[in-house]
């Protein structure tokens, strides 16, 4: 392979597709939130959402891997969303060098007016796009996922 071709595939591969489009959803969620008064940003929604969909008391390692940060980025989203009084730290009962977070009353109620609006960027995202062809992106993608994670 030639130089520029090199340099073409590296420039136009799936990779690139991805971050951009990462990037895109993230600046939308971002002014979503903004627009609707929300004092959140994107990651600190994945950790919220995370903590709904009933893993409400996760581990802080566990959070991070699911949510796929390293210990100091969610060290610090966790201080912003306890300033914001939407969670709190609290040691496990099981392993004291754990911490987990739990939803605190104004974050689980604030879960009914995020949701609309993330649902409203992830129906801008697919319109036009068959179901067929997002479950077959969504497969390719977790097939690419399973390749590279570490």
């Amino acid at each position: 392979m030639t130089k520029s071709e090199i340099s073409a595939r590296l420039r136009m591969n799936i990779a690139s597709a991805v971050i951009r489009t990462h990037t895109a959803y993230r600046l939308r969620l971002l002014s979503v939130f903004m627009q609707a008064g929300l004092d959140i940003t994107p990651d600190m929604y994945f950790i919220l959402r995370y903590l709904w969909g009933e893993q409400d008391g996760s581990r802080q390692q566990e959070l991070a891997d699911k949510i796929g940060k390293d210990k100091a980025s969610l060290t610090k989203l966790l201080d912003n969303l306890e300033k914001r009084n939407l969670v709190k730290r609290m040691s496990d009962n099981t392993d004291r060098r754990s911490k987990r977070v739990w939803l605190t009353a104004a974050g689980k109620k604030l879960k009914d007016k995020v949701y609309p609006l993330a649902l409203s960027v992830v129906e801008m995202a697919e319109k036009g796009i068959s179901k067929s062809d997002l479950q077959h992106a969504q497969l390719i993608l977790e097939y690419i996922y399973n390749n590279i994670k570490r």
